[in-house]
């Protein structure tokens, strides 16, 4: 038979009720972290207020057991408005799982003291002195698209928004 099993790997989302939702139990963290993010991708279809992915040894008694891997809160997307907006409360980022949105904020990875950010659809790409200006950054260009209105913008208009937005 194999090797016995020594670790495993438990996503789980929590309700805005307080009740958790257990995602599976995975040998691996991978498969763990794509379980996750493929739930997330319909998280505006309920009511949800954190995830977290949990790493537990087996045969081990007490707290020593488990280590929390990640832990996410959900919040709405400063770009789309929808509750899909994941923020990493331990590593400082944050992504939208929203469908066609994707927008994030994260550390610059060469200087720790700046935090971009960014919305891939029109490529926008910001740089801030901390997470508060990056999420102001996000929601300065949520309420530009709102109030664009409904219609589809074209690409002259998109990076027009753009240009306006870096000035």
């Amino acid at each position: 038979m194999g090797e016995p099993l020594q670790r495993v790997f438990v996503p789980s989302v929590t309700e805005e009720e307080g009740g958790t939702l257990g995602l599976g139990c995975f040998s691996s963290e991978e498969t763990a972290w794509q379980v996750l993010r493929a739930f997330l991708k319909k998280s505006e279809q309920m009511l949800l207020q954190a995830c977290s992915v949990v790493v537990w040894d087996v045969d081990i008694v007490g707290e020593d057991a488990m280590t929390v891997l990640s832990s996410m809160e959900c919040k709405d997307c400063p770009v789309c408005g929808r509750r899909t907006f994941w923020i990493d409360v331990d590593n400082f980022s944050a992504l939208c799982h929203g469908t066609a949105c994707s927008a994030w904020i994260e550390e610059n990875t060469v200087d720790p003291e700046i935090i971009d950010c960014g919305w891939p659809t029109i490529r926008f790409l910001k740089q801030n002195k901390s997470i508060e200006e990056a999420v102001e950054s996000l929601f300065k260009l949520g309420d530009r698209l709102k109030s664009a209105g409904e219609e589809r913008m074209d690409q002259t208009s998109a990076e027009q928004m753009l240009e306006d937005d870096t000035d």
